[in-house]
């Protein structure tokens, strides 16, 4: 999926990256032991110009000992749309074109400079309901310059995903739920919530929720309760479109203590599941990786665990 600029390569090491606005998060796993992989680095590495990431980048690829490993790059959030649509029954091939004519008067830049890509939801047990796919759609342009600011740092590219995908990747290989489970991801200028199960994604959504961890207490409860309503929303979709029953629980992805302890109070009041943070703490690290330096760089781990073999 996402095989945008996609190389094999056949290495243990895979180097995972998350493009943000204010820098990058950087992981290095070792995928030779795929049932239990080893976090060799994880790194975030603030950049204050879009211009310094190709030299910051450069330079944490050296300090990793780095170059020449493969590499999956997930693009920065604001450089793609996933867009929820009917699915024709249609080839692969036949689907990416149709849908490229699909999502033309739903993106603010010309179809033809589109980089376009689909993924199955899963077939819903509720009578009637029609199947449903995502199209990812990022312009060309950025797909090529995350490229090539890979091809620069003397990485070789396996892939250029997106964070939803990061995302399933962590769920399929670290917390394994079981059922469907719900994710929150709250990293800044990115607020994901996400329902997964195994491999299949069964719901992401973009939430444009601003929240400060500074801000006055009152004020940061009003942005937790507007960001809860909206994951119950979520939940509350799931349930009527896919007739399973509720996700098992809300596994928050937060890079601030304080974030996690406003949301999770407000948790208790707004939502119909559980809500826990969710830990690497499981994880084989390798000597030298320290958990503390995962907040910003979790969803990297799931970049680089991208095409790990699971069982189903």
């Amino acid at each position: 999926m996402f095989n945008w600029l996609k190389r094999n390569t056949g290495r243990s090491r895979f180097l995972g990256l998350e493009m943000y606005e204010d820098g990058f998060a950087v992981a290095v796993i070792d995928r030779s032991a795929a049932s239990s992989p080893v976090i060799c680095a994880a790194r975030w590495c603030p950049v204050e110009r879009a211009g310094d990431r190709g030299a910051a980048l450069k330079r944490v690829v050296r300090e990793l000992d780095a170059r020449g490993l493969p590499v999956v790059g997930a693009l920065q959030h604001s450089s793609y749309s996933l867009v929820q649509l009917e699915a024709p029954e249609l080839e692969s091939d036949e689907l990416r074109e149709a849908m490229r004519w699909r999502v033309k008067d739903l993106i603010d830049f010309p179809v033809d400079e589109a980089v376009i890509d689909v993924f199955h939801l899963p077939e819903s047990r509720r009578p009637g309901a029609p199947g449903l796919i995502y199209v990812v759609v990022a312009k060309s342009s950025e797909v090529e310059a995350l490229g090539g600011l890979l091809v620069e740092a003397g990485l070789r590219i396996e892939a250029i995903d997106i964070v939803e995908m990061s995302i399933r990747n962590l769920a399929m290989h670290l917390d394994k739920p079981g059922r469907p489970r719900a994710y929150l991801n709250m990293q800044p200028g990115q607020t994901i919530i996400e329902i997964v199960d195994d491999s299949q994604v069964y719901l992401s959504r973009r939430v444009l929720q601003d929240y400060d961890a500074d801000a006055d207490a009152e004020i940061l409860r009003a942005q937790m309760e507007n960001l809860a309503l909206e994951v119950q929303r979520s939940l509350d979709y799931f349930e009527s479109q896919y007739a399973l029953g509720p996700a098992d629980q809300l596994s928050v992805m937060v890079p601030q203590d304080l974030l996690f302890s406003a949301f999770s109070t407000v948790a208790q009041a707004f939502l119909t599941v559980q809500t826990v943070r969710f830990s690497i703490s499981d994880t084989v690290l390798a000597d030298g990786v320290s958990l503390s330096g995962l907040d910003r760089g979790v969803t990297a781990i799931g970049s680089a665990m991208r095409g790990l073999p699971w069982a189903a």
